[in-house]
């Protein structure tokens, strides 16, 4: 479990340095503009509406309740890399719930269902950056675990 749960880390620090290149032509992707995405985030989209609509065949309601916490650190670990690597961010995320990020990553897999999660993760991630919380004040964020 270690292993797996690092190359997703190191896929979602890949993918948080590319969303701070911004228009520039150098990406930590391949030439072709692609990279390897782990874990949840190398589903695609299809699969994923299929697991929010729990048409996954032989899924018990527990199994889907796993599932949903796995997506959910998934998406944390995610944002986390992208706080961590993106200049000027201390939360991406600010007030917005994981429901809220679930929501849109579905709207942006319905939208685009050939694409991987990891692709409606980075597209939401951007989409946040420019209301972020940029400086960590003492007063944001109480209840979040805050890293040093």
């Amino acid at each position: 479990m270690g292993i797996k749960l690092f190359k997703s880390v190191m896929v979602a620090l890949v993918v948080a340095v590319w969303l701070t290149a911004g228009a520039s032509a150098v990406l930590a992707m391949d030439s072709n503009g692609r990279y390897f995405a782990l874990g949840a985030g190398s589903r695609p989209c299809s699969d994923f509406i299929r697991f929010r609509e729990k048409r996954i065949e032989k899924f018990t309601p527990e199994q889907y309740d796993v599932a949903d916490v796995i997506v959910e650190h998934w998406v944390a670990g995610f944002m986390t890399a992208h706080n961590f690597y993106v200049t000027d961010t201390y939360d991406v995320v600010g007030t917005v719930t994981i429901d809220q990020i679930e929501d849109r990553i579905e709207q942006y897999c319905r939208a685009n269902p050939n694409r991987r999660v990891a692709e409606a993760v980075a597209a939401i991630a951007r989409d946040l950056h420019a209301s972020r919380i940029k400086l960590d004040t003492g007063k944001e964020g109480q209840e979040k675990s805050s890293g040093k």
